[in-house]
């Protein structure tokens, strides 16, 4: 069909409509629409940017409050540790051994109950002390204060204590590597070297250590009965001590620490001689430790020796005669691992009055560390004299030690 005039017009009218309206508005439409979707991505990516932000800001705070954290728990920590001026470190030591010695029979001997207090006094002293209780009663051990702030290397201590004579013993039985102290130490020194007096330390500006130790006091030797503690007496009747030690390094798994002692007293008060007469003891002390880097402090070897030697004029039926006596002992120990170790002692004892009378001791042991405040031993001992001695000090003897620790141990297990 032929379209008319007319109807052509109508076409061309219809399509110039859409051209100029319909389809400029489509266009527009759709431009908005993408305007509109890269408004909003565009405000997620803002958003997003943000969140990112605020993560990583809240991660830097998590880190600086957890560090802030780990600071107050050390701080914490170490409040709680370390004891405050106000607050000194206090521990108690209870020591306890089940006990058969030869002939004389056995015993449950409840050794030590020993309270141990130690504090800073002010920057310049710090003070120490120990209480024990045991079957004898109650006693002060030691009572001191030592310098912090002297100059020239110098350190001084007064008061009670054990006087630095030798190596072991100026230890508590407690911390000993064996169980008993050595006959020679109980014989010739008279047990821990207790002292009532003053000393004066220096140490030597050495590459190495060496230090030197002088002092003076009423006696050496918690029972040393030549000198009574509560009795005033001239100069010449205190004892005066000088002791010179050094430690080294061999390697970084060997160390060497020796050590040389003399105690000096003028005149002594004996019987059958009114004038009195001199007394020197002397020691000389010899450790070798090897350990191990790789086993921290879990194994290694320890052996020890310290010989003696006295002095002094006695009283032999009305008359007084001087006498020279020898002693001493060695030992070593082996650390098996972090709970067990097993040692051996030798033991030679003269009887300073009468030194031609001695005894040997053998004493094998074996020390279960069960950990740092709990500790058990065994030992085996067998006693040999050349005279008739006391029962409780002759053949073979058996011990059971176990040693427990409540609160700060002011001297600890040490090795030694």
């Amino acid at each position: 069909m032929v379209l008319s005039l007319r109807g052509w017009r109508r076409i061309a009218a219809s399509v110039f409509v859409v051209t100029v309206f319909l389809i400029p508005g489509l266009c527009l439409a759709q431009t908005s629409e993408l305007e509109a979707i890269r408004g909003i991505v565009k405000n997620l990516e803002q958003q997003l940017q943000k969140a990112m932000e605020r993560i990583d800001q809240l991660e830097q705070e998590k880190t600086s409050t957890s560090a802030r954290v780990g600071q107050v728990e050390k701080t914490v920590q170490g409040v709680q540790s370390t004891p405050s001026l106000f607050n000194p470190a206090i521990g108690m030591v209870i020591d306890a051994t089940a006990e058969h010695r030869g002939k004389a029979g056995g015993n449950f001997n409840f050794r030590a109950a020993e309270m141990g207090l130690s504090a800073s006094i002010d920057p310049f002293a710090r003070a120490y002390a120990f209480v024990n209780g045991n079957n004898n009663g109650v006693e002060v051990e030691e009572a001191a204060a030592l310098t912090t702030a002297l100059p020239w290397n110098l350190t001084a201590k007064g008061g009670r204590f054990f006087s630095d004579f030798g190596r072991l013993p100026k230890y508590h039985q407690d911390a000993l590597p064996f169980v008993n102290f050595p006959l020679a130490i109980d014989r010739m020194i008279g047990g821990e070297s207790q002292a009532d007096g003053a000393e004066l330390y220096y140490l030597f500006p050495t590459p190495f250590f060496l230090r030197a130790t002088l002092g003076g006091m009423n006696k050496i030797g918690a029972e040393n009965e030549r000198v009574d503690n509560t009795k005033f007496r001239s100069e010449s009747r205190f004892t005066y001590l000088g002791r010179l030690q050094s430690y080294f390094d061999l390697t970084d798994n060997h160390s060497i620490e020796v050590g040389s002692s003399l105690a000096y007293t003028p005149s002594v008060r004996i019987s059958g001689d009114s004038s009195g007469s001199d007394r020197v003891l002397t020691g000389i002390d010899l450790t070798y430790r090897y350990q191990p880097l790789a086993s921290t402090l879990y194994q290694g070897l320890v052996w020890g020796s310290e010989l003696f030697t006295n002095s002094e004029r006695v009283a032999v039926d009305d008359s007084a005669k001087r006498r020279r006596s020898y002693g001493g002992y060695s030992y070593a120990e082996l650390k098996l691992n972090k709970n067990w170790s097993t040692g051996f002692l030798f033991d030679y004892a003269p009887v300073v009055d009468n030194p031609s009378h001695r005894t040997l001791g053998y004493s094998p042991f074996l020390t279960w560390q069960i950990s740092e405040f709990n500790r058990l031993r065994f030992q085996y001992s067998h006693l040999s004299n050349n005279f008739r001695a006391d029962k409780a000090e002759n053949g073979n003897q058996f011990f059971l030690q176990w040693t427990t620790v409540m609160g700060v141990d002011i001297h600890g297990f040490r090795v030694r």
